[in-house]
C-alpha cells in the first residue's frame, strides 16, 4: 500500500538528491573493483572551482548517504587512493563535458576536459554505485563526453522555482541550462518580482547557464531611425543587470516582433480583427516573414554589446503552417553567428483510419523527426548554422499534462537513437528539452543522459539494469508492461482538441451538456474550475469545453474524430493490458506501486478523452435528431456517458491521494487533485440533476 500524501509532498521528496541506505551490505566487491571504504582519501586539484568543490561536496554527500562510507577530502596527492583533476587528451572524453575515470584495485583517477566534465564523472560514479548498490566500481577505463549543449530544462519545482537542490537534480541528469521567461530584469512573464541575477549565480555553481525568453513588445521595426537604440535599452538593461546571462531565444509568440511582410497581419494576434470580423491574416509569430533577419540581426547587436560570446537562439516554433519554401528562405538569410532552434515532431501528417491527422504539440506518440524539422536541418547545415531541436526529451511531452513522466522507455529509446542520428547527419547540437512543464526525475531521464552522452553500452542494457535496480526480480514483468505502454502510445491522438483538453489535466476536464450553442455566456472562464491564484498560466492554457479545431492540416474534425476514437480506446487497452502484468506481481515494492499508479491515472484520462468525444458526438446529434423519439435516445445515451464518467472521477481520487505529482503541473498548478476532481463531480451533478432534465422537458413539450 502507497502512503496517501498531500499537496505538493512530491516536493520534499525532491528536496533529497541521493537516496538513504541504498546499499547492499552482504555484497562483496569482485576482484576487479575498486572499493570506497570509509576513510578513504581524495585528493582535489584545483580546490577553488566553485563547480569542482559542488560536485566533489556532492559525492561525499553521495556516499555517507548511500552508501554509508565516510570519505575525506584532502590536498595533499601522496595520501590519496583517488584523484580528481583537469587534464588533457582524453580521448573520447576530449570535449565539452569530457571526462576520462581511470580505476585500478587500489586506485581511482578522474580527469576532466572542463569543471563540468569532472561533475559528470563523479555523477556516473553515483551511477554505476546506484546500479550494483553497492561502493564498488569495476576496473578499467571510460571516455565520454556531451552530445549535445546546450541541454534546456525547467524547475521541477515550479515554475521560477530554483532552489539549489533544482540544480543539483538537473546537473546530475546532465542538464546544463534553464530557459527563464522574463518581462524585464527583475520580473518573470507572470509580473511577479524574480531575482534574475541570483539565480544565475547559484545555477553557476552547479554548471547550470541561463538563457532568457524576454517576453516584451519587440515593437520596433528595424527600418525605423530609433530601433537600433530600443533593442540596446531593451537588452542592455538585462544584461547589466544580470551580466552572466549565457543567451536569449527569440521565439516569435512570445516577442511579437512589429513585421511589415504585406503575408502577415498585426500583433499581438488578437490585433487581426476588424469589428470583430478575423482579417484573415495571421501574426507575425505565426509566420517566417521576410524581415526577420533584418530584425534578428539587429536584437544580436544589441545582446553582443554587452556580452560579446552570448548566444541568440531563433526559434521557428509555430511556423510549420507556412510552405517550405518561405521556412527554407529565411533560414538562407539569417545573419551569420546564429542558432536555429527547430521543432522536433510538430506538423508531421499521417494516416489515421479513413482520416489525416497532423501532429499538433509535443508528443511521444511519433519518435521523429517531422519533415517541418528536417526541411530546416538541411537548411540549417547548408548554412553551417548551430542546429538546435525543440525535443522535449525530458521523459514528458503534452500527451498527458500532468503525469510526472510518460512511462514508455522502449519508445523514448527509439527516439533518442533518431537524435543521436541527427546530430550524426545534421550536426544537431543543442536541445530545449523541456519548455514550462518541467520535468522529473525518473528512469527515462536517465535513459536518455546515456544517450546523450557518448556511448559506453547500448540504451537497452542501460535499461535492463536501471530496472534491475528499481524492481528487482519483478523487472521482467515491468518490462513487458512498459513494452505496451509504449506500444500503445503509438495510438494516441495529438490533436489541439485532447492535447488542450482532455488529455491536458485528465479526468478532472469537464463534459458540458451545451448543444451546438456552446457554453451559457453567465458560465464564467468557459466552464473551467478557477485557476490557483499564483498559478503562470492557471486555466487560461486549455479549452473549457471540446473545441473542434480546423487548421487545415488535417481532416475535417466531424470525420476524424471517429477514427481518434478508435486509436483512444486501442490506447487506453494497451495501458490496461500493461497495468494487468504489474498487478499480477505478487510481491511489489513502492517503485512498482507507484508505477500502477501512474499507469491508472494515464488509462483514466484516456477514458475521460473518450467519454468527452462521444459526448460531443452526441450532443451534435441530438443538435439536429428530427423527432421526439430519436432526441429521447440521444439524452438517454448523454445521460449514460456522463455517469460512466463519474464513476470514473471516482476511481481517480485515490490515485491521486497517493501521488502528490499526478494532477500538477507547473504553469497551471494542480488541476487535477482531489480537490479540482470532486470540482468535476459537482459539474456533473449539474449535469443530471440541471442540464440533462431541462432537455427532457423540452423534448417532452407538446404543440
Amino acid at each position: 500500500m502507497l502512503t496517501p500524501q498531500s499537496n505538493y509532498d512530491f516536493k520534499k521528496e525532491l528536496l533529497c538528491i541521493h537516496k538513504r541506505n541504498i546499499v547492499n551490505k552482504t555484497l562483496l566487491p569482485e576482484q576487479d573493483e575498486f572499493t570506497f571504504t570509509n576513510g578513504i582519501k581524495i585528493f582535489v586539484e584545483d580546490f577553488e572551482n566553485p563547480v569542482i568543490i559542488t560536485a566533489v561536496r556532492d559525492f561525499e554527500d553521495y556516499l555517507f548517504t548511500s552508501m554509508d562510507v565516510s570519505v575525506c577530502i584532502v590536498k595533499d596527492p601522496t595520501e590519496a587512493s583517488v584523484s580528481i583533476a583537469l587534464g588533457q587528451d582524453l580521448g573520447e572524453g576530449e570535449g565539452y563535458m569530457g571526462y576520462r575515470i581511470t580505476t585500478g584495485k587500489s586506485s581511482l583517477k578522474i580527469e576532466g576536459h572542463d569543471e563540468r566534465g569532472v561533475a559528470q564523472a563523479l555523477y556516473y560514479l553515483e551511477d554505476l554505485m546506484n546500479i550494483r548498490k553497492a561502493p564498488f566500481i569495476k576496473c578499467g577505463q571510460v571516455e565520454r563526453k556531451a552530445l549535445f549543449s546546450p541541454r534546456i530544462t525547467q524547475s521541477p519545482f515550479g515554475m521560477y522555482e530554483y532552489p539549489d537542490e533544482a540544480f543539483a537534480i538537473m546537473a546530475h541528469y546532465g542538464f546544463d541550462a534553464i530557459d527563464l521567461w522574463l518581462k524585464d530584469a527583475y520580473t518573470d512573464n507572470r509580473g511577479c518580482y524574480i531575482d534574475v541575477r541570483l539565480i544565475t549565480e547559484r545555477a553557476e555553481k552547479y554548471g547550470i547557464d541561463v538563457y532568457v525568453q524576454l517576453y516584451a513588445p519587440h515593437s520596433k521595426h528595424p527600418e525605423e531611425a530609433d530601433a537600433q537604440v530600443f533593442y540596446d535599452k531593451l537588452y542592455g538593461e538585462l544584461f547589466t543587470i544580470c551580466p552572466k546571462i549565457k543567451g536569449i531565444t527569440l521565439v516569435g509568440e512570445a516577442n511579437q516582433f512589429a513585421s511589415r511582410d504585406s503575408a502577415v497581419g498585426k500583433t499581438p494576434f488578437v490585433a487581426n480583427f476588424e469589428e470583430n470580423i478575423p482579417t484573415g491574416k495571421t501574426s507575425p509569430g505565426w509566420w517566417p516573414c521576410k524581415d526577420y533577419p533584418e530584425w534578428v540581426a539587429m536584437v544580436a547587436r544589441a545582446i553582443r554589446k554587452k556580452r560579446a560570446d552570448a548566444e541568440v537562439i531563433f526559434c521557428t516554433y509555430n511556423w510549420g503552417f507556412a510552405p517550405e519554401k518561405e521556412r527554407v528562405r529565411l533560414i538562407e538569410n539569417l545573419p551569420e553567428n546564429i542558432s536555429l532552434l527547430a521543432t522536433w515532431d510538430m506538423f508531421h501528417q499521417y494516416k489515421l483510419g479513413n482520416s489525416v491527422e497532423n501532429v499538433w504539440d509535443y508528443t511521444l506518440s511519433y519518435i521523429g523527426p517531422g519533415e517541418y524539422f528536417t526541411s530546416e536541418a538541411i537548411a540549417a547545415k547548408k548554412r553551417g548554422i548551430k542546429l538546435m531541436a525543440n525535443s522535449q526529451t525530458a521523459g514528458k511531452t503534452w500527451d498527458f499534462g500532468v503525469i510526472p513522466y510518460e512511462p514508455m522507455p522502449q519508445q523514448w529509446i527509439k527516439r533518442y537513437k533518431r537524435m543521436q542520428q541527427a546530430h550524426e547527419e545534421w550536426g544537431l547540437a543543442g536541445l530545449l528539452e523541456t519548455i514550462h512543464y518541467g520535468f522529473h526525475p525518473s528512469i527515462i531521464c536517465e535513459i536518455e543522459k546515456q544517450a546523450f552522452f557518448t556511448e559506453i553500452e547500448p540504451l537497452e542494457l542501460t535499461f535492463e539494469k536501471l530496472l534491475r535496480r528499481d524492481y528487482g526480480e519483478n523487472a521482467p514483468i515491468v518490462e513487458k508492461a512498459m513494452a505496451l505502454f509504449s506500444e500503445g502510445i503509438t495510438h494516441y491522438v495529438p490533436t489541439n482538441e485532447d492535447m488542450y483538453g482532455g488529455f491536458r489535466i485528465g479526468p478532472s476536464y469537464p463534459l458540458w451538456s451545451g448543444v451546438m450553442e456552446g457554453l451559457p455566456a453567465t458560465i464564467p472562464e468557459q466552464g473551467r474550475m478557477p485557476s490557483r491564484p499564483h498559478a503562470m498560466f492557471g486555466n487560461g492554457i486549455y479549452f473549457g469545453v471540446y473545441s473542434p479545431d480546423l487548421d487545415g492540416k488535417n481532416s475535417l474534425p466531424g470525420v476524424r474524430i471517429f477514427d481518434e476514437i478508435e486509436s483512444v480506446q486501442t490506447l487506453e487497452r494497451f495501458i490496461q493490458d500493461g497495468i494487468r502484468l504489474l498487478e499480477s506481481v505478487e510481491t511489489p515494492n513502492e517503485n512498482l506501486l507507484k508505477l500502477v499508479n501512474l499507469a491508472k491515472f494515464m488509462r483514466n484520462s484516456c477514458r475521460t478523452v473518450l467519454n468527452v468525444k462521444k459526448h460531443y458526438t452526441l450532443k451534435q446529434k441530438l443538435s439536429i435528431a428530427g423527432d421526439k423519439e430519436t432526441a429521447e435516445a440521444l439524452i438517454n445515451s448523454i445521460e449514460q456517458i456522463v455517469l460512466v464518467e463519474r464513476e470514473n472521477v471516482l476511481d481517480s481520487i485515490p490515485l491521486v491521494q497517493t501521488d502528490s505529482r499526478l494532477g500538477w503541473e507547473p504553469s497551471m498548478e494542480y488541476t487535477t487533485d482531489e480537490k479540482g476532481l470532486r470540482w468535476k463531480l459537482r459539474q456533473l451533478d449539474y449535469e443530471l440533476t440541471v442540464k440533462i432534465p431541462t432537455y427532457r422537458k423540452a423534448n417532452a413539450l407538446k404543440a
